[in-house]
């Protein structure tokens, strides 16, 4: 099998470009991935072959901020909203594997100024 990228453009990561040190905000991520079941049927009457995300993960500067395996209860094109703080500039970072093996990922960076 395979590996696929699954471009960025597949994916929003928005976070404000600048926040006070410590202050919460939010980081969205919206994936777009059909988060197929097995269960629906094509044209044609044939079983669409499963393919759900099979696992997540937010990291800020390599520090996890979010993980999650098995996401098979979530929507097609999954939002998923994050709150946090922090103490200094850098990126986030999101990555993604579904069960073909396709991965993806995201990146985005936030400065922050002294309150």
């Amino acid at each position: 099998m395979s590996i696929e990228p699954i471009p960025g453009r597949n994916a929003r990561l928005i976070v404000p470009p600048l926040v006070h040190a410590g202050e919460e905000f939010q980081v969205r991520l919206l994936i777009q991935h059909p988060m197929e079941t097995g269960f629906r049927r094509d044209v044609n009457g044939e079983l669409i072959e499963i393919n759900l995300l099979e696992s997540l993960s937010l990291d800020f500067e390599g520090q996890p901020v979010f993980t999650a395996l098995s996401m098979n209860a979530l929507t097609a094109n999954p939002y998923l909203a994050f709150v946090v703080a922090i103490k200094q500039s850098g990126s986030f970072n999101a990555r993604w594997r579904d069960q073909r093996g396709n991965v993806g990922s995201i990146s985005a960076s936030v400065r922050v100024v002294a309150s």
